[in-house]
């Protein structure tokens, strides 16, 4: 049972809260996050497919703009937990609004970018209103089927990620290879403004968490339990980071495939992913702790073949198939364990969560950057990834909270 307010704030003009938002309207709600999280991933993951042609038009290295990629993660990492703990007492539908906003403003503004200085400091910006925007759609989208309907409304929320990994990341490569890569950052804007819009018109006036602030919500990041958990996300999922973002120059340039191969390539790398996402979603319902260890064991067996076989063609798609597979499981039991971890302050974890996740970006490409720009070529990031997934192996064995 729906929980959504039914009618406006006192006196609110119609601008602010237009006659289709006055009564709760569930499926265009969420039909507003799906394409809100679609735009998102395809500003995040699509980033990696365009980066050959940004360092041709930008005339830079490949290492340069994947320092851009640590900016927009190092956003996250920053904006989740400051904009989710320090407005937490904003109305949602406002906050939803102000937020898509400035993700659809900084999109242009990396469409613009005349230099990579001007691309960093446009990703970095874009990277901000990131986690808020998830982890308030999140919750209103709970508000909106009823609490008894949270998982369907996460896993509702999923479908744009999952579609933008699948279909719209290669898309913005294909995109990038046929018109530019700024043609296809205005894709990405033009997809926020249609969320926007959408938000815009159902999204009913949401009241904020009164009473809260950052010593409140703060107090609840205590215990080695929640830090071992941050930690293990961190560097367990910094591998797809360490991969995914020089995947093109990998295909490209090691590996001698065609454009319009690569863009299927990254299609099946969504496939992966999404593969994973569903596997590791039922076996999570089942045991956190086992699916936690069989995916990053899973992870690092991968990335071990894929280090091996990275220059010899075909033998590397399948590796990054499986490697979307095996991170995205363990992904979702890594996540479960730090959600339960930060029960206390579901803002403050929800922002956790997209933090963490955005810092092993910032862990895994900011080292795959230094590695490449050591001139160790496009499979170093690989042995770097390997590397950091022997520690969360460790972690998921040894560590609080993960030992029983």
């Amino acid at each position: 049972m729906t929980a959504l307010p039914p009618a406006s704030e006192a006196g609110a003009p119609r601008w602010l809260l237009p006659r289709s938002a006055h009564a709760a309207h569930p499926a265009l709600v969420l039909a507003g996050f799906v394409i809100a999280g679609f735009g998102i991933s395809l500003s995040q993951g699509g980033a990696a497919g365009v980066i050959q042609d940004q360092v041709s038009d930008l005339g830079t290295t490949v290492d340069m703009i994947g320092w851009t990629i640590v900016a927009y993660a190092l956003g996250v990492v920053i904006g989740a937990p400051l904009i989710m703990v320090g407005l937490a007492a904003w109305n949602r539908r406002h906050l939803l609004l102000t937020m898509s906003a400035i993700f659809v403003v900084t999109s242009a503004l990396t469409a613009l970018a005349p230099t990579v200085e001007t691309l960093f400091a446009a990703r970095l910006l874009a990277g901000l209103p990131h986690g808020a925007l998830l982890g308030s759609a999140s919750y209103v989208g709970v508000l909106a089927l009823g609490v008894e309907k949270r998982g369907k409304v996460i896993a509702t929320i999923m479908y744009g990620l999952t579609a933008a990994a699948v279909v719209g990341i290669p898309a913005m490569q294909w995109i990038s290879v046929q018109a530019g890569w700024r043609v296809a950052f205005w894709v990405v804007a033009a997809v926020g403004l249609t969320g926007l819009a959408l938000m815009w018109a159902f999204v009913p006036s949401v009241p904020g968490t009164q009473g809260a602030g950052f010593r409140t919500e703060l107090a609840a990041l205590r215990g080695r339990i929640l830090w071992t958990a941050i930690l293990t996300v961190t560097v367990g999922f910094a591998g797809l980071g360490a991969v995914q973002s020089y995947m093109v120059p990998l295909l490209e340039d090691t590996n001698g495939f065609a454009p319009r191969t690569v863009t299927v390539v990254l299609a099946l790398f969504g496939l992966g992913m999404t593969a994973g996402a569903y596997v590791g979603g039922r076996l999570t319902d089942r045991s956190v702790l086992l699916t936690s260890r069989v995916g990053i064991i899973g992870v690092a067996a991968t990335l071990l073949v894929l280090g091996l076989v990275g220059e010899l063609g075909w033998p590397v798609i399948v590796a990054l198939v499986l490697l979307g597979l095996f991170i995205q499981t363990f992904s979702q039991a890594a996540q479960a364990h730090l959600m339960d971890a930060t029960h206390t302050s579901p803002s403050l974890g929800a922002a956790i969560s997209h933090a963490a996740l955005n810092a092993a970006t910032v862990v895994g490409t900011g080292l795959g950057a230094v590695v490449i720009g050591a001139g160790w070529g496009y499979v170093a990031p690989a042995w770097i990834a390997l590397a950091l997934s022997l520690v969360a192996i460790v972690l998921v064995f040894v560590g609080p909270g993960y030992r029983r």
